[in-house]
């Protein structure tokens, strides 16, 4: 399901972050946040040692499928100069997913909850972002 929450509490509002392929009750396939205020970044990456501005990470955890079998859930954090529409966010994000699902070789689940269709208003007509 699309979980999509364009500010994050307690985030500035130059944040975006979301969520999606549920791969079970607690994990998604991605989950996306990008911020415009290099602070956040460097809160939300904690254990990257790098010399100079830390600027983005990227995590992952091994979950195991409801189904059988595992997959690796992935964090992304990142900073950007300019903050992506909400629109440009979510098919970031959903682009994402798929090519994750696609490199683990999983069922993709990019499309629960959503059929493909952009949630973000904006989206007009509501555009199929297609696999």
């Amino acid at each position: 399901m699309l979980l999509l929450a364009c500010v994050v509490a307690g985030c500035a509002a130059g944040t975006r972050s979301g969520r999606l392929g549920q791969l079970g009750p607690d994990a998604n396939l991605v989950t996306l946040l990008v911020s415009d205020d290099v602070t956040i970044v460097r809160r939300e990456c904690p254990l990257v040692v790098a010399a100079g501005r830390v600027l983005g990470c990227q995590t992952s955890q091994r979950v195991e499928l409801p189904t059988g079998g595992v997959a690796r859930a992935i964090r992304i954090v990142r900073y950007t100069e300019q903050l992506p529409s909400a629109l440009s966010f979510e098919i970031d994000l959903h682009e994402l997913c798929h090519a994750v699902a696609t490199v683990q070789g999983l069922d993709d689940p990019c499309h629960v909850g959503n059929d493909g269709i952009a949630q973000e208003a904006s989206a007009s007509p509501r555009a199929l972002i297609g696999r």
